[in-house]
């Protein structure tokens, strides 16, 4: 008999029309060991690690959020190529630049219009954001990261040193009896160039880790203040975005993980889902008491609340927000079509006669 009920929860599940998300917020405290996914350079043969300063004068561990974005960025490209999602020029290849290297298309005499043409051909630069230089034209990201910062106390670092030997060429010569001094002084150059020492930075710890998602922004011409997509593709674009999060924090990439690829022991924290356009309550997870606090404020805004104490428990949230649909503010809709871009622009012309 339970298990009569559950099967009917489902499928009553699947019936009821999928519920909207304006912002979803991910607050946590993760828990990487041996890794050295961000580092500030290399002076000589030493690699220093990230130190970030706290208000009080702390210093502590971290990795940029920079360096985070730049990992969801790559799992959205990644998912974009091998489906049917539009990528301008230069995200095809993933350039950094995004919009700004592709800008030919881009009509330099409307920027609502040039805006409308880069959120729609291109999914990378609707969901991360681009400056464009010529029309003038920049989009902030729907995907925002803080740094992830290690919580003090509560983390490790150490260098190790390291060497790379090499066999050189004189010990073989000696061996035979045959280097002259001229070949044995250019094997020593040839040594001392192969064999290096170098010091490496290891880190451990748990992080707070904060970041922000605003889906009703995905699709936005935030020039005119239209919808540059039909609701369809903005749900695609949005699932895309929910998928690359998983992946971000199932699969956390950076720097020296051939050699120091990070021990993920887990995961804990708060998600936050706001339904209707409300802010969702942000307090860094440095706090002990962040999940607590938070929840009050989520009770007070009306916002959803949802502990996880793990990685499996956030995946299974996750997957619960994919099936929901971004939230429409009361803009005009525009399409995909000639004719609605035609709609679009007569609509900034009206709009800026308007104005004057």
């Amino acid at each position: 008999m339970p298990r009569r009920k559950s099967l009917l929860e489902r499928q009553n599940q699947r019936r009821q029309p999928p519920q909207d998300v304006f912002e979803v917020a991910i607050l946590a405290r993760v828990k990487w060991d041996l890794h050295s996914l961000n580092n500030e350079g290399t002076i000589g043969n030493v690699t220093e690690p990230r130190t970030v300063v706290l208000w009080n004068g702390t210093k502590t561990d971290g990795v940029s959020g920079e360096m985070m974005k730049h990992i969801h960025a790559y799992w959205t490209w990644l998912q974009a190529k091998t489906k049917t999602f539009a990528l301008c020029d230069a995200c095809q290849v993933f350039q950094p630049q995004r919009a700004d290297a592709a800008s030919q298309g881009l009509n330099r005499n409307d920027n609502a219009a040039a805006m409308a043409t880069a959120v729609e051909r291109c999914v990378l630069c609707d969901l991360h954001g681009f400056l464009v230089q010529r029309p003038t034209i920049h989009r902030q990201s729907v995907v925002e990261f803080g740094w992830i910062v290690g919580v003090p106390e509560k983390f490790h670092r150490d260098i190790h040193v390291h060497a790379r030997h090499a066999v050189a060429e004189r010990g073989v010569a000696e061996a035979e009896g045959e280097a002259s001094e001229e070949q044995t002084q250019e094997a020593e150059r040839t040594e001392v160039a192969a064999q290096m020492v170098y010091h490496r930075p290891t880190r451990s710890g748990v992080y707070a880790l904060v970041t922000l998602f605003q889906p009703w922004r995905i699709g936005l011409n935030e020039v005119n203040y239209t919808y540059a997509l039909d609701p369809n593709e903005q749900r695609r674009r949005y699932q895309l975005a929910i998928t690359a999060y998983e992946w971000t924090l199932k699969r956390p990439d950076g720097a020296m993980t051939t050699t120091r690829f990070p021990h993920i022991e887990g995961i804990e924290g708060i998600v936050l889902i706001a339904r209707q356009p409300v802010p969702v309550p942000m307090l860094s997870p440095l706090r002990e008491d962040y999940r607590e606090k938070l929840e009050e404020l989520a009770k007070k805004q009306n916002v959803e609340a949802k502990r996880f104490v793990d990685v499996d428990e956030l995946v299974n949230i996750l997957s619960e927000l994919r099936q929901a649909v971004p939230f429409q503010m009361p803009f005009s809709v525009g399409t995909v079509s000639r004719r609605g871009r035609g709609r679009r622009r007569r609509a900034g012309r009206s709009s800026r006669r308007t104005t004057r």
